[in-house]
Formats: C-alpha cells, sequence, structure tokens
C-alpha cells in the first residue's frame, strides 16, 4: 500500500514537473517571457527555443502543446480515484456478509440467456435501482428464430436464475434482440 502511494506521489511531481516545463517552454518560445526565466537553469536549451527560426518554433510549440495535454490526462487519471466495482449485498449476519459483483451478476445472466435454443450470444448490464435489478440484455439470435418465444422465455429464466441463486430481487429484465447472420444464406422458418 505504500509503496503504490509513493508512486502516485512519484507520478504527479513528475507530471508536474514535466507541464510547467513545457508552459515554460511554449511562454519562451512565442517570446512571451525571456530565456533567463528560470535563472539560469536549463537556460542555454530555453535560450535555443527562443532563437529558433519559425518552422522549429511551431515544432517546439506542438511539441509542448502536447506534452501539456499529456501530462494534464496523467494527473487526472492519478488525482480522480479509481471507480470501485459495484457489489451487492446479499445477505449480513453478526458472523459476517455475504456480496456479489456486479461483473458475476451479468456473466450470470448471460449464460442463462445463451441456454435458449436460438440465442447465440448475449451481453447484459445490470443496475441497481430501489425496486430490485434492471437487467437489459443484447441478445444476438439466429436468423429466423421464433423472437415470439425466446423472448418471455429468457425473461423468464434470467429473473428466476439471477432470484434463485443470489436472493436478490429482479424489478425488470430488459432484452434488446439482433438477428446474427446465418452462414447458409437462406432463411428456415418453423
Amino acid at each position: 500500500m505504500m509503496v503504490s502511494i509513493f508512486n502516485r506521489i512519484l507520478a504527479i511531481v513528475a507530471a508536474l514537473a514535466v507541464l510547467v516545463g513545457a508552459v515554460i517552454t511554449i511562454g519562451v518560445a512565442i517570446q512571451a517571457w525571456p530565456p533567463d526565466i528560470l535563472i539560469g537553469w536549463f537556460e542555454p536549451q530555453l535560450q535555443q527555443a527562443a532563437d529558433a527560426p519559425g518552422g522549429t518554433r511551431v515544432a517546439i510549440v506542438a511539441l509542448s502543446a502536447i506534452a501539456i495535454v499529456g501530462m494534464l490526462a496523467l494527473l487526472l487519471a492519478e488525482i480522480l480515484p479509481l471507480r470501485e466495482p459495484v457489489v451487492h449485498t446479499l445477505s449480513i449476519t453478526e458472523k459476517g456478509s455475504a456480496t456479489i459483483e456486479n461483473d458475476s451478476l451479468c456473466l450470470l445472466a448471460e449464460r442463462t440467456g445463451e441456454t435458449i435454443h436460438g440465442v447465440r450470444d448475449v451481453r447484459s448490464v445490470i443496475r441497481e435501482r430501489q425496486e430490485g435489478l434492471k437487467v437489459h440484455c443484447t441478445a444476438h439470435v439466429a436468423l429466423g428464430s421464433n423472437l415470439l418465444e425466446i423472448n418471455p422465455e429468457m425473461k423468464t429464466r434470467i429473473r428466476e436464475a439471477i432470484q434463485q441463486l443470489t436472493g436478490l430481487t429482479v424489478f425488470r429484465v430488459d432484452v434488446k434482440f439482433k438477428y446474427h447472420p446465418d452462414k447458409r444464406g437462406h432463411v428456415s422458418v418453423r
């Protein structure tokens, strides 16, 4: 833990140093500031940036601007906290608690949906609402599959699997279907 904090602080300090250097370089290159702005530090390099011909000066400003954008992105990534995975609580007792990550619930919904005949692939997103879980699935089905049969079966199986295996309430299951092209080139309707 301590090494991680040290690494983050080191990355922030380095990014700030590069950011300040790039801003000073741009200021000197466009002749807004004198080359001796740092009182002796890097004065020869800044003097070269100030004395550079037009095309080279434009390149120096462009590279410095790219460095500024990159360092701002790095600072933003280091300062903002990482997104914590969404966790659902299954039970809490005096002996401890049981939780499940949202990714695991999505995997359960996807694999359950893929067991239905005609469904090739399922991707899901699960959000927790006040009423319970809201499951949104995108299912790729074989061309010619009967969506009127697949739709209620998929919704029921996903709802029951999540509720039976986790004890969590499923408020709603929405399914968006996409036909997956069949390699045979024709559709057989039953």
